[in-house]
């Protein structure tokens, strides 16, 4: 007997010591993009915000913003068109542009490498708060305090990257409530 009750209690003391297994870590999420497609996001994020920054520049400075400009710019198609539709609109109608649109936050939505022109659209939240317009026709200057979402496509065409569209997102971006400045 005491045979058996020693080989329990060593059996009950190896069981105690025995370390419980280690816990399964969680598995890691998958990446979203692949390395050359993030490699892309990214160029395309950095050229999009400096094509803003020359259409900022382009709208408060109007009498000096040319096409070749903003070309140089990094800007192409109907978004070209249209920046300088707005500078010439600006230039003739004197108006003063002051302040421009923040980019708040950017998240691609999708990616394409294998077209034969690379493109990359990117949801973008922007914040136009800080831009106020003053036109002699108004008594008082034009101010928002608008964050809106829009989509940007861009292209990578043989001169880098270029911000070719920007259009209201599907998604309808709400003025934030107060404290609260995100789209």
């Amino acid at each position: 007997m005491p045979s058996r009750l020693l080989l329990a209690v060593a059996l009950l003391t190896l069981t105690a010591c025995t370390p419980a297994p280690a816990p399964t870590p969680p598995p890691q999420p998958t990446p979203r993009w692949t390395l050359e497609e993030q490699t892309a996001v990214t160029a395309a994020t950095t050229q999009y915000a400096k094509s803003r920054a020359a259409y900022a520049a382009a709208l408060q400075h109007p009498t000096t913003a040319t096409r070749a400009t903003l070309e140089a710019a990094g800007m192409s198609g109907s978004w070209l068109d249209s920046a300088v539709e707005h500078a010439d609109y600006f230039r003739t109608h004197k108006i003063r542009r002051t302040g421009a649109s923040k980019i708040l936050s950017t998240d691609p939505l999708w990616v394409s490498l294998s077209d034969p022109t690379p493109a990359v659209v990117l949801k973008t939240c922007l914040d136009d708060s800080p831009v106020t317009e003053h036109d002699p026709a108004e008594k008082t200057p034009f101010t928002t305090t608008r964050h809106r979402l829009v989509e940007a496509r861009l292209l990578h065409l043989p001169t880098g990257w270029s911000l070719t569209a920007e259009s209201p997102s599907p998604d309808t971006a709400q003025p934030p409530p107060p404290g609260h400045p995100t789209c």
